[in-house]
């Protein structure tokens, strides 16, 4: 990636600036190609304008899509479904994560971050995403009996609450376990990372494997969670140390399938008082009572609810369950397209946000860019950005981001409601307008 202070553009400009060359490389092809003859004769929709409509928000019926992007960025009138269908069966899947790796590399590549007392603030978590009916689909990724035997798929994300960027993101069968899918975004952490967890990842093992990671977490715990533990729940006391010399059996046997010996650890427990009364216990290894009182551990596990804001945005705004074919691979294809959208609009934001900040002194509160606004005016001017080296498309998309921003009212609640519902998008129901 180009220094930004050298070239004058902001970091999200060359940041995108990158992708788009890795994009146009005859290396990038190759490797994500499916077949060595795939991709070699010239074709209606070559790699590279392939690459480009996945990223364009493909939220109306296919047809019309594919028709207005072939003649606003291709050479010709017209492509059938049909083309489309075949073209996207030559690419690989992982091209996408490839293009997200290298967006992500490049964001952390330098120390100008948002963080937590020099911590940077990751967020583990898992959710489910309902997919197309067809029997390719049910037999890899499973149904949900309870939903009259939907097709649902496992999806986790690994999140950077602060900067609000993905590090790492997979979509699995619905029998996938949270624990594997958890150890799948491991590679991502690096040393002095702080890993916010809720309850159902408490576990010993994984705390040692934290540890032994030099990764920092805060980890909410289930009420049963062992003796030496559960009395705590009880006692007067707000913060206690908890020395773990002999592991139970499950730990035993849970390190030795990862491959792990067993060292003696401390790990910390500290007591937090939410706002209705009830109490939480949270397992940390922030022993320092003085560095870390226990007073500041409650809005730090709040901060935790902005995976579940990311969660609303992926599903709601970038829909990220509205899929475009009913094969494996299409599912994998538009799920890791779809992160890489997040992302590259959460860079566009940084920018935005940087400009809106000037003006939030003259407000009674602080204003944030409209993500859901936001994530409309993405739409085809994503395309001319990475196709054109013209700055004016990226500093125009910039000024749209700005457009009604959002105010940031402190202390606000919500009340979490989980119900039942139908499909969202059905393949043969898009919109055409």
């Amino acid at each position: 990636m180009r220094n930004f202070e050298v070239t004058g553009m902001t970091k999200s400009e060359c940041l995108l600036t990158n992708v788009r060359s890795v994009i146009g490389s005859e290396a990038f092809l190759v490797r994500n190609r499916k077949n060595k003859q795939d991709f070699t004769r010239q074709r209606k929709l070559p790699f590279c304008s392939l690459i480009f409509f996945f990223l364009n928000l493909i939220r109306q019926t296919l047809q019309k899509e594919l028709t207005y992007f072939i003649r606003e960025f291709g050479e010709h009138k017209n492509i059938s479904k049909s083309a489309f269908c075949q073209s996207r069966m030559k690419l690989r899947p992982e091209a996408f994560i490839e293009l997200n790796d290298e967006l992500v590399s490049g964001f952390y590549a330098d120390d100008e971050l948002k963080k937590w007392n020099a911590f940077r603030l990751i967020c583990i978590d898992g959710s489910t995403l309902e997919l197309p009916r067809s029997q390719e689909i049910i037999d890899y990724f499973g149904v949900n009996s309870l939903e009259n035997n939907t097709p649902i798929g496992k999806i986790s994300v690994c999140f950077d609450l602060l900067n609000e960027i993905i590090l790492d993101s997979v979509i699995a069968p619905n029998h996938s376990s949270e624990y594997d899918l958890a150890l799948s975004h491991f590679t991502k952490l690096r040393p002095h990372d702080l890993l916010i967890l809720d309850r159902g990842y408490g576990a010993r093992w994984l705390f040692l494997m934290l540890l032994q990671k030099r990764v920092d977490f805060v980890i909410r715990l289930q009420k049963i969670f062992g003796r030496d533990i559960d009395s705590f729940w009880d006692a007067e006391s707000l913060s206690t140390i908890i020395r773990v010399e002999q592991p139970p059996k499950k730990t035993k046997m849970r390190l030795a399938r990862l491959g792990i010996l067993f060292e003696p650890f401390s790990f910390r427990l500290v007591k937090v008082k939410l706002n209705n009364g009830d109490t939480e216990v949270l397992a940390t290894s922030l022993t320092d009572e003085k560095k870390y009182p226990h007073e500041m551990f409650k809005d730090l596990y709040k901060m935790r609810w902005g995976v579940e804001s990311n969660y609303h945005h992926l599903k709601n705004h970038i829909e990220i369950g509205n899929f475009t074919g009913y094969s494996i691979q299409s599912i994998y294809q538009d799920y890791n397209a779809s992160i890489l959208i997040a992302n590259i609009q959460s860079l566009i934001v940084l920018d935005a946000q940087q400009k809106m900040s000037a003006t939030n002194d003259k407000r009674q509160y602080q204003y944030k860019v409209n993500r859901n606004l936001s994530i409309g005016y993405l739409k085809d001017r994503i395309v001319d950005i990475l196709l054109s080296d013209n700055p004016h498309y990226y500093q125009e998309l910039v000024e749209l981001f700005q457009i009604e921003p959002i105010p940031i009212r402190e202390g606000r609640t919500y009340q979490r409601h989980f119900k039942r519902y139908k499909r969202k998008w059905y393949m043969n129901q898009r919109r055409a307008l």
